[in-house]
């Protein structure tokens, strides 16, 4: 820590002794600890703020952050579901929680607390309501529109129009980026049987960036054409794999909790968190279910 840092600690300290429950201060200490990398001093900053008040949930979601950080995603899981329930108006906590489903989907179905497809089912979900609560974010109109790719069962018809929401939303886009929207919209396009239209679509794309996936989308269009033919032999299939990913809007936040840092837990912080608290299942509507079982009250 610079000589600067450590006498901000020291003033927060010198306050938190006279002033021991004030939660926002608590929570500002945590996220300056965080923020110089000490990230298990700051957890117990978060610990003690939730003590005081356990319905504040950024609280949970800087915990949950701690946990991911320290290799422990399944136990996030339940603190990332309290800060969409606790506060179910903020958009960056849905769209916090759609990532964490997509980059962590293997881990919560080893722990049979999701199916893969329950857990696409949720990501699109999170995504959703994120792009809803905030209609003019760039960025959560466009995973909402890729996490159509991430969820095979998703509705095809109300892909087309998001992308097409997106062209249309957001003109200022760079030309390579829209030319991106074209493709995903022509990739739609086939998955619903409309060949002619998605071949004029890709056509329309001149990106230099894109054209490996333009030509691998064309050469889909060709094949899709020729399938039906019992004469046409069947070829070698491209080595080319669609990534619609190329503008997935980074998420700082969550990229620096991928990189694990290694070091160990105090486990005695963290005893309360249980990742045997939410299971996940579906109502007589089909709907996802969460129970909570076991947290703190």
């Amino acid at each position: 820590m610079t000589r600067h840092a450590q006498e901000i600690v020291a003033e927060y300290e010198s306050y938190l002794s006279q002033n021991p429950s004030d939660e926002n201060a608590l929570i500002l200490f945590g996220k300056f600890l965080r923020k110089v990398g000490q990230e298990e001093h700051a957890a117990e900053y978060f610990l003690e703020a939730d003590k005081i008040n356990p319905k504040l949930a950024v609280v949970k979601q800087q915990l949950a952050n701690f946990l991911i950080e320290k290799n422990r995603p399944v136990d996030a899981f339940p603190l990332l579901i309290l800060t969409i329930q606790l506060n179910p108006q903020e958009a960056v906590y849905h769209f916090q929680l759609g990532n964490f489903l997509f980059l962590f989907e293997k881990e919560l179905v080893s722990e049979k607390i999701f199916t893969n497809l329950s857990a696409q089912s949720f990501m699109h979900r999170c995504f959703f309501e994120a792009k809803s609560l905030q209609p003019k974010n760039f960025d959560f109109q466009l995973r909402y529109a890729q996490s159509f790719f991430d969820y095979p069962d998703s509705n095809k018809s109300r892909a087309l129009i998001a992308w097409k929401q997106i062209e249309n939303n957001f003109p200022d886009r760079t030309k390579t980026e829209r030319d991106y929207f074209k493709l995903c919209q022509a990739k739609v396009l086939l998955e619903l049987n409309r060949k002619e239209d998605a071949s004029k679509l890709i056509k329309t794309v001149s990106s230099n960036a894109l054209k490996q996936s333009k030509d691998f989308l064309l050469l889909k269009v060709r094949n899709s054409e020729k399938a039906n033919s019992p004469t046409q032999k069947k070829k070698k299939k491209s080595s080319f794999n669609w990534n619609h990913k190329n503008f997935i809007p980074s998420d700082p936040h969550l990229e620096r909790l991928r990189k694990l840092t290694g070091r160990l837990i105090e486990e005695k912080m963290l005893s309360e968190l249980r990742s045997d608290a939410i299971k996940a299942s579906y109502d007589q509507s089909g709907e996802i279910k969460l129970e909570l079982t076991n947290l703190p009250k």
